[in-house]
Formats: C-alpha cells, structure tokens, sequence
C-alpha cells in the first residue's frame, strides 16, 4: 500500500514492520481490523490496514460506510502507545527506533 501524505510517502511493501495490531473481533464482523504498525526508512511511523465497515478503515460513500483500507500517520508517542497496546516484545522496541527508558 502507498498513499502520499502532506507531501510524505509512505510506502508498506518498503517500510519496516513494526508489530501488527491485534483486532479483538472475528473476520466475519463489521468491526474487524488488520492493522500494522510501520516505521519509514526516514524514522516516520504510521499505521496500514483493512477493515470492516465500522473499523478505523471504513470508507464513506452516499450510502453508508463500507469495508475500506489506509494509511495514517503517526507521531513517534501514538506509535509507541500502538507497540505497547500490541504487545510489541521489549527485545524489538530498539529496533523499532523507540527509547527503551520510561517503559
């Protein structure tokens, strides 16, 4: 997945993946997630996946939501608050350009 963001690229096939988000629902639901955390070749972090639609992925149309796909942005904090929410195994938090102090 590739989306230009505020004249950012961000690239999933190309980034590093950090931890994959865990979706507390069945695939079957409209809540379902796949959503993974990547850090940039450039330190920036964001999140890509797919989802249901009433996931943080679904589109809006003139009909309603839908099942959709993304990438967002995020801030090195909101980063480490996904790495930590999914578990991330403290031996891949330097590789994952987070600060191992104050964890």
């Amino acid at each position: 997945m590739k989306k230009v963001i505020n004249g950012t690229t961000y690239r999933s096939h190309t980034a590093q993946l950090i931890v994959t988000v865990p979706s507390p629902f069945p695939k079957t639901s409209n809540n379902w997630h796949e959503t993974r955390l990547y850090r940039t070749q450039r330190g920036a972090y964001f999140l890509a996946g797919e989802g249901g639609a009433l996931s943080r992925w679904a589109k809006r149309t003139l009909n309603g939501l839908i099942p959709g796909a993304g990438i967002e942005p995020l801030s090195k904090v909101d980063a480490l608050a996904y790495a930590k929410y999914a578990g991330l195994s403290l031996d891949r938090y330097a590789r994952a350009g987070f600060d191992l102090i104050g964890l």
